[in-house]
């Protein structure tokens, strides 16, 4: 019985080790595009942080599933960008672009 229980925690244990490792390095930087340029976007996170990731001509960009470009991408647009860095110096690797919402119908 105890050597089926170091079983099961030895292979639970692996088994976390690799999701937790699935994204690698990256940081995630989930929220609202709140500007942008050919160089840059800055995103406004959920906790009211604004975070600034660099573009390069590597950087990926999609939309539902499928290519999309950096032209794509809009003000008040919700991103999820993969980036790799430091917070004070992030670069895109791949930006995962959202819906944009509507405006509101005036009163």
């Amino acid at each position: 019985m105890t050597k089926r229980t170091l079983a099961l925690a030895v292979a639970l244990s692996l088994a976390l080790a690799g999701t937790l490792r699935a994204h690698g390095d990256f940081t995630h930087v989930l929220g609202t595009v709140t500007a942008m340029d050919a160089t840059h976007v800055e995103v406004k996170t959920k906790a009211g942080k604004t975070v600034s990731v660099k573009l390069t001509e590597a950087t990926k960009f999609t939309k539902d599933g499928a290519a999309a470009a950096a032209k794509d991408m809009q003000v008040g647009q919700r991103v999820s960008v993969e980036a790799k860095g430091h917070a004070d110096a992030l670069e895109a690797s791949e930006v995962k672009l959202g819906v944009v919402p509507k405006p509101a119908a005036a009163k």
